[in-house]
C-alpha cells in the first residue's frame, strides 16, 4: 500500500515537473521572442535614423536613435555625434536671433542719424541672418528707409559722388534681389567709377584698349546676330550702347584728360548729335544688325571726330560695353589685352616666376602667396613681401596688370626681384619658367612636403576630400590621380568641395563627372539657336569611381561647371548636394577670334540642362534657380569669412604671413563711422568668375551719409556700433557633410544592428 502511494506521488511530482519544465520553456521562447522583437524594432529605428541622417533631418534622427536601447557601441557613438551636431546647430540659431536683433537696432539708429547708406549695410546684415527675408523687407521701418535711400542715391548722383550712389544701389540691389530697377542704377554709377579710375593713370588707360580696332567690333556685332543663344535685341543693344557714349562725356575724369571734352561747344554738340540718334532709335519699333552698325560708325568716324575727338580706341571699346550689356553679363569683348591674361588661367599653366599678388592699401605691389613649384617658392619669397624693383626699375606708378607683364616673360629668361620684407632689403634673382595652376586642393598642406596636399578628411573611417578651385584644362587629370591614390589606401567614400567655384571649362566638368556615373549616364545637355549648339554629354564607359558615395559641397557662389557637376552627380542619384542654392548660371559661352589682334568675343551660344531636363539659368525674373542642395546649410557673413580664412591659410606656401594694421577691416567689422581705406585687386583673379564675392562686413559704414548737415554745429557725435567676429573658426558646412558621410558609411557597413557589437573604429568613437 505504502508502496503505490509512492509511486502515486511519483507520477504526480513527475508530473509536476514535466508541467515546470514546459513552463520554462514557454517562459523562455516568451522571452525570445520579446527579444528578437526588440531587436526588430531596433533595426527598424536604425535604418530610420540613418536615412533621416540622409536627408538633413538631424533632430528627428537623434531622436530617432534616442528609442533605441542604450548600450549598443554603434548607436550610442551615433547619438553621441547627433547631440554634439544638434547642440552646435541650437548656438547657432540663438547667435543668428541675438545678431538679427542687434542689426536692426543699430539700422535704426542711423535711421535716426539720417544715414541711411549705414542703415542699409546693416539690415543687409540683419537679412543675412534670418530664413525668410520677406519678414525684414516688408516692415515698416524698411519700406521707409528704402524711401529715403532711394532719394539720398539721387542726390549722390547728382554731385556726382559716384562711390556714394554705388554704395546705396549695391546694398539696395543685394536686399531686393528681384527688383531689376537697382541694378540698372548699380551699372550706371559703376561706369562712372570705372572711368575715374581708368583715367587716373595715364598709362593704364592706354594699355587697356591698346590694339582695339573698328573692324573688329563689326565683326563681334555679326557674330552676336548669328550665334548668339537668342535672337539679339539690336534696338535695346543700340540705346544701350549710346547711353554709355553719354556717360563717357559726363565724366569729371575724362573731360580732365581729354581736352576735346573741355570745349564746352564740342562736348554739347556731341552729346546733342549722339541724343538725336538716340531719341531716333527710342522710336523705332525694331532694328537690325545693319541699322546697328550704321549708327555706330556715324558717332566713330563722323560726329567723334567732328566734335570732342576721344581715341578712337576708346569709342569702340564703350561702345561695344554698352552695345553686349542688354544680352546678359557673360558676353563681352576680350580686347588684345584682356585676351591675353585670359588665355594664361584657362589654359591652367604660364611663364613666369610664380607669384600670386595684389596691390594692397598702400598702393604697394604685395605677394599674397608664392605658388607651388614655381621659381619664387623655391628661391624663398614669402607671403607679406613687398616688391619694390623689377630688374632695377622701381613700380611706382604701375597697374597690376602692367606689374604682372613686367615679372613675366618668355621661358628661360631672367628676372630679378627686389623686396622688402620689414626692415630688409633683399633681391631675388629667378629664372622663369612654366608654372602650372594647381586647381585641385585638400584639406592641409602635407607636413614633409607642403607643396603636396592631404587628402584625408578621415583617414580612419576612409572618407577622402577633394576641393576644386575651378575647371582648367588638367583638373580633371588631377582629380583621377588623387583618387587613385585615395583609393590605394582605403578610400570609402569622398567630401567634393565646389564652393567658391566660378566655373571653367565644360570639357574638364564633363570628364570629372564621368568618373562617378555609369556607361551612358547623363551629365549635361546642351541646347542654343543653332543645331550645331545642341549637343549630349553622357559618361562613355562605368566610371572608376561610380560606386564611391559622394557629397558635393556647393554655395551662392558655385557657378557653371560647379553648377554642371553637382547637377549630374544629384540626379543620377550618386551623391547628396549640400551647402547652399548655387549660383544659377547654366549658360554656355563660346570663345570666337575676332582678328589677328588676338581679340575675342566671349559670347553666349547655349543654355545647359540638367539629367533632370531642367535649366537652371538666373534671370531677373526667375523664381527659381540653381541647384538646390539636398541638406541646405546656411552660412552667416562671419562664418563665411572664417571659411575665407581657413581657406587662406591652408592655402599658404612658406611661412605664415606676418599679421598688418591693414588688415584688421576682414576681421573686425565695428562700425565706427571710418571713411573706406580702399580695396585690394588680386592678380591672380580666376576666369569666368561670374558668381559675386560676400563681403565679410557688409554692415560696416564705408561711406560718407549725403543727408547729413554738413555744417560743424550740427555734426554728429560719432557713433560706435561694434560687430565682432562672434562665430568659431569653424565650416558648420563641412561638418554637416562629415557627420552624414559618416553615418552613411556606418549604415552601409552595418545594416542591421546584429554586427553592432563589432568594434568600430577609433576615430568613429572620438570624433
Amino acid at each position: 500500500m505504502r508502496y503505490s502511494v509512492l509511486d502515486n506521488m511519483g507520477k504526480r511530482l513527475g508530473l509536476f515537473a514535466v508541467a515546470l519544465g514546459s513552463l520554462f520553456a514557454g517562459s523562455m521562447a516568451a522571452a525570445e521572442d520579446t527579444r528578437q522583437a526588440s531587436a526588430v524594432k531596433s533595426d527598424e529605428l536604425w535604418r530610420q535614423g540613418v536615412q533621416l541622417v540622409e536627408k538633413g533631418e538631424f533632430k528627428l534622427a537623434r531622436d530617432t536613435m534616442q528609442r533605441i536601447p542604450a548600450g549598443r557601441q554603434l548607436t550610442d557613438q551615433v547619438r553621441a555625434w547627433l547631440e554634439e551636431y544638434e547642440a552646435k546647430q541650437a548656438e547657432r540659431r540663438e547667435i543668428d536671433r541675438a545678431d538679427y536683433e542687434k542689426y536692426v537696432g543699430y539700422a535704426k539708429a542711423r535711421i535716426e542719424r539720417k544715414e541711411y547708406d549705414k542703415a542699409l549695410g546693416w539690415a543687409l546684415a540683419a537679412a543675412d541672418c534670418i530664413e525668410d527675408r520677406e519678414t525684414l523687407l516688408s516692415s515698416d521701418w524698411m519700406t521707409e528707409l528704402v524711401e529715403l535711400s532711394i532719394k539720398a542715391a539721387q542726390e549722390t548722383r547728382e554731385k556726382q559722388e559716384w562711390r556714394d550712389a554705388w554704395g546705396y544701389y549695391a546694398r539696395l540691389g543685394d536686399l531686393f534681389e528681384r527688383e531689376p530697377k537697382y541694378k540698372k542704377m548699380e551699372h550706371e554709377v559703376l561706369t562712372h567709377l570705372r572711368l575715374d579710375a581708368l583715367f587716373k593713370d595715364d598709362n593704364d588707360w592706354k594699355e587697356r584698349i591698346d590694339r582695339v580696332r573698328w573692324a573688329d567690333a563689326e565683326r563681334a556685332m555679326e557674330y552676336v546676330d548669328h550665334y548668339y543663344v537668342e535672337p539679339p535685341d539690336f534696338k535695346a543693344m543700340t540705346e544701350s550702347a549710346l547711353e554709355q557714349l553719354l556717360l563717357l562725356a559726363e565724366s569729371k575724369t575724362a573731360k580732365e584728360r581729354f581736352e576735346g571734352l573741355q570745349d564746352d561747344v564740342a562736348r554739347q554738340e556731341f552729346e546733342v548729335r549722339v541724343q538725336a540718334i538716340l531719341d531716333r532709335v527710342r522710336g523705332m519699333t525694331r532694328l537690325d544688325r545693319s541699322g546697328a552698325v550704321k549708327h555706330f560708325r556715324r558717332v566713330v568716324r563722323d560726329i567723334n571726330e567732328e566734335t570732342v575727338r576721344f581715341p578712337e580706341e576708346l569709342v569702340v571699346s564703350e561702345l561695344m560695353r554698352g552695345a553686349l550689356d542688354p544680352l546678359d553679363e557673360f558676353t563681352t569683348v576680350f580686347w588684345p589685352q584682356e585676351s591675353d591674361e585670359f588665355d594664361k588661367h584657362t589654359r591652367g599653366d604660364f611663364i613666369g616666376v610664380g607669384i600670386s599678388i595684389i596691390q594692397n592699401r598702400a598702393e604697394e605691389i604685395e605677394v599674397v602667396s608664392p605658388m607651388d613649384g614655381g621659381p619664387a617658392f623655391r628661391a624663398g619669397i614669402q607671403a607679406g613681401d613687398i616688391i619694390t624693383l623689377v630688374d632695377g626699375e622701381s613700380l611706382e606708378g604701375f597697374s597690376l596688370n602692367k606689374v604682372v607683364d613686367t615679372i613675366t616673360g618668355p621661358k628661360g629668361t631672367a628676372v630679378t626681384l627686389t623686396i622688402k620684407r620689414g626692415d630688409q632689403t633683399l633681391e631675388f634673382p629667378l629664372m622663369r619658367e612654366k608654372i602650372k595652376i594647381f586647381s585641385v586642393k585638400g584639406t592641409k598642406r602635407d607636413e614633409v612636403d607642403e607643396e603636396q596636399w592631404n587628402h584625408w578628411l578621415d583617414e580612419e573611417n576612409g572618407i577622402g576630400y577633394v576641393r576644386i578651385a575651378n575647371f582648367q584644362r588638367n583638373t580633371a587629370e588631377d582629380v583621377e590621380d588623387i583618387l587613385n591614390g585615395l583609393d590605394a589606401a582605403g578610400l570609402r567614400g569622398l567630401i567634393l568641395d565646389v564652393r567658391g567655384n566660378p566655373g571653367g571649362l565644360l570639357d574638364s566638368a564633363w570628364e570629372i563627372s564621368a568618373l562617378f556615373l555609369e556607361d551612358g549616364e547623363n551629365v549635361v545637355s546642351t541646347k542654343g539657336r543653332n543645331r550645331s549648339e545642341n549637343q549630349r554629354l553622357d559618361a562613355r564607359v562605368d566610371g572608376p569611381f561610380s560606386d564611391l558615395p559622394i557629397i558635393v559641397l556647393a554655395d551662392e557662389s558655385s557657378a557653371s561647371a560647379s553648377e554642371i557637376v553637382a547637377g549630374a552627380i544629384r540626379d543620377n542619384h550618386h551623391g547628396l548636394v549640400v551647402g547652399a542654392r548655387t549660383f544659377g548660371k547654366f549658360s554656355v559661352q563660346n570663345l570666337i577670334p575676332l582678328g589677328r589682334s588676338n581679340a575675342k568675343l566671349k559670347i553666349t551660344t547655349a543654355r545647359y540642362y540638367l539629367p533632370s531636363g531642367v535649366s537652371l539659368h538666373r534671370e531677373s525674373t526667375s523664381d527659381k534657380w540653381g541647384v538646390e542642395p539636398d541638406v541646405p546649410v546656411r552660412l552667416v557673413r562671419w562664418e563665411r569669412a572664417n571659411l575665407w580664412k581657413m581657406r587662406r591659410e591652408a592655402d599658404l606656401l612658406g611661412p605664415p604671413k606676418p599679421e598688418r594694421d591693414e588688415d584688421e577691416s576682414t576681421e573686425k567689422a565695428a562700425d565706427s563711422d571710418k571713411e573706406d581705406q580702399g580695396a585690394e585687386k588680386s592678380a591672380t583673379a580666376e576666369p569666368d568668375a561670374d558668381a559675386k564675392s560676400e563681403d565679410a562686413a557688409a554692415g560696416e559704414g564705408d561711406t560718407k551719409t549725403a543727408a547729413a548737415d554738413e555744417s560743424k554745429e550740427d555734426e554728429l557725435a560719432e557713433l560706435v556700433q561694434p560687430d565682432e567676429n562672434n562665430r568659431p573658426l569653424e565650416d558648420p558646412q563641412l561638418d554637416t557633410a562629415l557627420l552624414l558621410m559618416r553615418v552613411k558609411l556606418l549604415g552601409e557597413q552595418h545594416p542591421t544592428l546584429a554586427t553592432a557589437n563589432a568594434e568600430i573604429p577609433e576615430t568613429a568613437r572620438n570624433p
